[in-house]
């Protein structure tokens, strides 16, 4: 039994909460928050390393404001648990790279939640250009999403706007499809909180992809749709839903979502992995170096620079 210790109660937080109720193999020992009213069913603490001393943990999930995952990070570390980090990873690349250093100067793993990559559709597309059957030439993602709130529009404490926050998912998930890409284009618009975000990159294996995403209130909010394209073949997904495939395979059915799981079935998937892992002490499926490749585009998208 991997005894997990959550900290951070907001909206990814309640998704792990959720998610380690519905794992086996997984117990919720406490939560760290500064909200005493969370409706969880462990002792809640204000205090990372008093929760640590009590409640004994196998393991830290860290799902809080980005400013403040290093410094909670390294109170787990130092303490010899393992932590899976909500993503970005921290405020800024640097920050990241400085969590990498200490998990691996202490020979504790950190693990990064990517709960794209972990959706069922998201590795049966990954199978088909892997396996050769698809090789897209286009891939677009596009959504009208609410506007950022909270410390997610505070680029001090989030190290970003709608690019960070947001776009860093499906940055992540073209790399870990297709491989690394050259930056061609990008514009954000709504500084310093990138209400719309306008990026087009383009991979070795011939594929040119496009992220356009709007945040804005009066324009509502819907999935993020993805469109893959290639001259014999199509898919559209929803989501984690699959909407239309022209010239694939069948594709697998629609994953069922736990309850409280409302960013989709990854965090379970996430959550249920990574305690698997632990169990048979080999770290995390995804480490933390593995979004190193999307926080270093985001960072030249950031810095201006074009290829």
């Amino acid at each position: 039994m991997i005894r997990w210790l959550v900290v951070g109660a907001g909206h990814a937080g309640k998704c792990h909460i959720a998610a380690i109720d519905q794992v086996i193999g997984a117990e919720l020992v406490g939560v760290v928050d500064t909200n005493a009213d969370i409706d969880a069913n462990a002792p809640i603490f204000d205090n990372l390393a008093t929760a640590i001393a009590e409640t004994k943990p196998n393991a830290v999930i860290i799902a809080t404001p980005n400013d403040t995952q290093l410094a909670l990070a390294r109170v787990a570390i130092d303490a010899g648990l393992p932590v899976l980090c909500e993503k970005p990873v921290c405020n800024s690349f640097e920050d990241a790279k400085k969590l990498a250093l200490f998990s691996g100067q202490s020979k504790v793993p950190v693990g990064v939640v990517l709960n794209q990559r972990a959706q069922l559709h998201s590795r049966w597309i990954k199978g088909l250009v892997h396996s050769g059957v698809f090789r897209p030439e286009q891939a677009v993602f596009s959504a009208n999403l609410p506007r950022l709130t909270g410390w997610h529009a505070d680029p001090t404490r989030s190290g970003g706007g709608l690019l960070r926050t947001v776009g860093l998912h499906y940055i992540d998930l073209l790399i870990w499809w297709l491989g690394r890409p050259s930056l061609k284009y990008a514009k954000l618009s709504g500084s310093p909180q990138e209400n719309k975000i306008d990026v087009a990159v383009e991979f070795s294996a011939s594929c040119r992809a496009q992220i356009n995403i709007t945040a804005v209130h009066e324009i509502g909010s819907g999935p993020v749709k993805c469109t893959l394209e290639s001259k014999s073949a199509c898919l559209e997904m929803h989501g984690h839903e699959i909407m239309s495939v022209d010239g694939l395979p069948e594709p697998p059915p629609l994953e069922p979502i736990g309850e409280g799981l409302f960013f989709g079935p990854g965090h379970q998937v996430v959550v249920e992995e990574a305690t698997a892992s632990l169990a048979q002490s080999k770290g995390f499926p995804i480490n933390v170096m593995d979004v190193f490749p999307a926080l270093s585009l985001i960072e030249e998208i950031y810095a201006g620079g074009r290829s």
